[in-house]
């Protein structure tokens, strides 16, 4: 058996300016887990491929490269790239411990773990960085899907970064070290629904095209480096103030990017005097959105204040996490 986890990413400051219409790019995110874990094993079945999606409770034969109506497109589309070369037949089970459309590159996640465990299945030796840059051009240009260069580096590489793209999609990745002060400060909230992150895209990129918003791109650049200067200092309060002023410039980049739910959840961690807040992710309605607590014991008084605000909104268990793992082999 070969086993695959990758975190997934919050507190994307810098977010927008990873894309190809958003370069030149500036981005300090955060690689959480528990993410998306992904297992394949060998099996004595009939069919060349069993895909089991756990999250949505399918499973399902796969022939790669065959003509098909999708069940998991992005998972069918992997299988695709990367088929297995012969041999026993195999079961590729995949899980995420974060809801789908959470706004926490999740999609990117999933795809870089089963593009990683496919390459091992395959003896294909691949850096991580390879197989991020793999993973963005299935979701680029095999599906077709608006995405930039960010949730996929911060799969394949885990902890806190700070990566710069000059030249979409290559960019480079400076990891910024361990802070788990920092760590134990986070609440991730999943506000109860999925959002459209290409929908989002379009939105954002509609409106830049008119001409409008394009300075707010410069504001979400200078949010990066503050929370990269915060992370190189160690101040909690001024990384705090970064995803203010991040969320602030998502707002002006399109006032659909801060929903209600958000500013709901937002006005709830201010009460509480919260160092931080943000919208994680494309942001629009639904998704998920990053508080950073003044204290660590305060993590738990606002778990209750939240729930007694909306039942919908759910804090989901998160630490800062190594990026790709692969373990095993067929």
């Amino acid at each position: 058996m070969i086993e695959v986890s990758v975190p997934v990413r919050i507190c994307d400051n810098g977010g927008w300016t990873d894309t190809w219409f958003g370069t030149p790019g500036k981005v300090l995110n955060i690689a959480v887990g528990p993410g998306v874990d992904v297992s394949i094993r060998t099996t004595d079945g009939p069919d060349p491929v069993v895909v089991d999606v756990g999250g949505a409770g399918d499973r399902y034969a796969v022939t790669p490269g065959s003509s098909r109506t999708a069940r998991h497109r992005l998972v069918e589309a992997a299988i695709d790239l990367l088929p297995p070369r012969g041999g026993p037949a195999i079961e590729i089970a995949v899980k995420s411990a974060v809801p789908a459309g959470c706004g926490a590159g999740t999609s990117a996640a999933v795809a870089v773990a089963i593009l990683g465990g496919l390459s091992a299945a395959r003896s294909d030796a691949r850096t991580r960085r390879e197989i991020a840059y793999l993973a963005h051009r299935l979701e680029v240009e095999v599906l077709g899907a608006e995405s930039g260069i960010q949730d996929q580096l911060s799969a394949a590489f885990g902890g806190i970064n700070y990566i710069e793209i000059d030249s979409y999609p290559e960019a480079t990745v400076q990891s910024m070290g361990e802070w788990g002060e920092l760590g134990a400060r986070l609440s991730l909230v999943f506000l109860g629904r999925a959002h459209d992150s290409s929908g989002v895209h379009r939105k954002v990129i509609d409106r830049l095209t008119n001409g409008s918003s394009s300075t707010a791109l410069g504001a979400l650049r200078s949010a990066a480096v503050a929370a990269r200067d915060a992370v190189v200092a160690r101040d909690l309060q001024a990384f705090g103030r970064a995803m203010i002023a991040n969320t602030d410039g998502q707002r002006a980049l399109h006032p659909r990017l801060v929903g209600a739910d958000a500013d709901r959840v937002f006005d709830c961690a201010s009460r509480e005097s919260a160092l931080g807040w943000k919208v994680n992710g494309a942001g629009g309605d639904g998704g998920s959105v990053t508080i950073l607590h003044a204290r660590p014991d305060h993590k738990d008084v606002f778990r209750d204040h939240l729930a007694q605000l909306d039942p919908r909104y759910r804090v989901l268990e998160c630490s800062i996490a190594p990026g790709l793992e692969i373990k095993g082999a067929l």
